[in-house]
């Protein structure tokens, strides 16, 4: 499908400036392609952002809404949530200086939101404007002039966008959702990241700012003063003593060669780590529970694990002391669990960075916990819980307390009904 001209932009603005105007934000929906943006005027419309980088896309629907949530949060669909949900549509316009860039201002009398919406193929984004701050779809490159267009397509109209896209969203895989697509995208990332880092390694060797304080450190001990040329000036510092002077450039010294050595051997390591990822297959990702570390064994913790149907891990330590080691081993993306508002044991179920756990297997962890929680008195077959989730990267040890208890955002809670173990 073709992304959006600027001609089917600017008719767009023009038909749903009228149709949405003074409609209120009610809720923000968002998955790996975007976001759809739920208006209440009259009737529901679903406003949505689809941010696929080569064919970016918005569209408008009433009363329903194709674009389903997906399973992980988006930071922009957070802060949307937080900074501009029921607040009313008062703005709508085309930045025609720039292209295809529509701004969308929500607001009350208190409160101003402000969606920047880039449609520009290759430089697709959304940044969202409240309170001060400012957060981005992806990082923003600096918006320059739209060169002009000779001979522009014939635009299509709004009836046929929405059938292109709807036909395409009925396509089996589609490129932005597609898991082995996500996977190199992340691999990728992972690349340029260690790659990065590769550079700034090899630049910190080869900085010979070690031999400057030797110098400095030798000219003190031969010539017995402080009195050193212009360009060791500030290598010494005139308040301290000769002596003093002597033991710190030299120790300087030292400790620039130490960081050297650590770098090279830094640098060694991020070279198989490169070598490694670029071998690296998607199928080697979805081995289950091969590419999973034993987090008991790791955390040097006890206590009591089992296999999900996933493959994923779950873990329950013995006292406070194994389940505080055990979140300190996990990882930023597995999930932590606990009862709501009940003082008792924490899970944690160990997995894989995008690997999705079933509503099944959260269940199953949730009634473990529960278990483990209360006493055989008070549990019974058919007790309503509630048990709350959270990614383990929002939870937090309360510093020196012994009974382990932490804190916690993000979270999701899940009711359930026990069942017969």
């Amino acid at each position: 499908m073709k992304a959006m001209t600027q001609q089917e932009l600017n008719e767009f603005v023009n038909h749903f400036e009228q149709v949405l105007m003074g409609a209120q934000l009610q809720d923000v929906l968002a998955n790996d392609r975007g976001l759809a943006l739920s208006f209440h005027n009259r009737t529901q419309f679903y406003m949505v952002l689809d941010l696929v980088p080569n064919t970016p896309m918005m569209l408008v629907f009433e009363n329903q809404c194709p674009f389903k949530k997906g399973p992980k949060t988006k930071p922009v669909g957070l802060f949307l949530n937080s900074n501009a949900k029921n607040l009313y549509l008062t703005g709508f316009k085309v930045l025609t200086e720039f292209g295809r860039v529509a701004v969308l201002t929500l607001s009350n009398k208190t409160i101003t939101c402000e969606l920047e919406i880039r449609l520009i193929p290759k430089q697709c984004n959304l940044l969202v404007r409240a309170q001060g701050k400012t957060i981005a779809w992806e990082k923003p490159l600096e918006l320059k002039p739209a060169p002009a267009v000779e001979n522009p397509p014939e635009p299509r109209t709004l009836v046929e966008i929405h059938r292109e896209w709807l036909g395409e969203q009925k396509q089996d895989k589609k490129p932005a959702l597609d898991p082995v697509a996500q996977w190199e995208k992340q691999k990728q990332k992972d690349l340029d990241k260690k790659r990065k880092a590769l550079d700034e390694i090899q630049k910190q060797i080869e900085n010979e700012k070690h031999l400057e304080w030797q110098e400095a450190g030798n000219f003190l001990v031969s010539h017995r003063t402080m009195e050193v040329p212009q360009h060791l000036s500030s290598f010494v510092n005139p308040r301290e003593s000769l002596s003093w002077n002597i033991e710190n450039t030299f120790s300087k010294a030292k400790q620039l060669v130490a960081k050297k050595d650590g770098a090279r051997e830094r640098l060694e390591e991020l070279h198989k780590e490169i070598a490694t990822l670029e071998k690296s297959q998607y199928r080697e990702k979805q081995s289950g529970k091969s590419g999973l570390v034993d987090l008991m064994h790791k955390a040097e913790a006890r206590g009591r694990k089992f296999t999900l149907e996933s493959g994923a891990l779950a873990y329950c330590g013995k006292s406070a002391a194994d389940n505080l080691a055990l979140l300190r081993q996990a990882k930023a993306w597995d999930y932590w669990l606990h009862l709501k508002d009940y003082p008792g044991a924490h899970a944690i179920i160990h997995r894989q960075r995008d690997q999705e756990i079933s509503q099944a297997d959260i269940q199953e962890v949730a009634s473990w916990v529960a278990r483990e929680s209360l006493s055989s008195k008070s549990l019974m077959v058919g007790q309503k819980v509630a048990v709350v989730m959270v990614e383990c990267r929002f939870v937090r040890p309360i510093k020196g307390d012994k009974l382990g208890r932490v804190t916690y955002h993000s979270e999701k809670t899940f009711h359930f009904t026990l069942r017969q173990s």
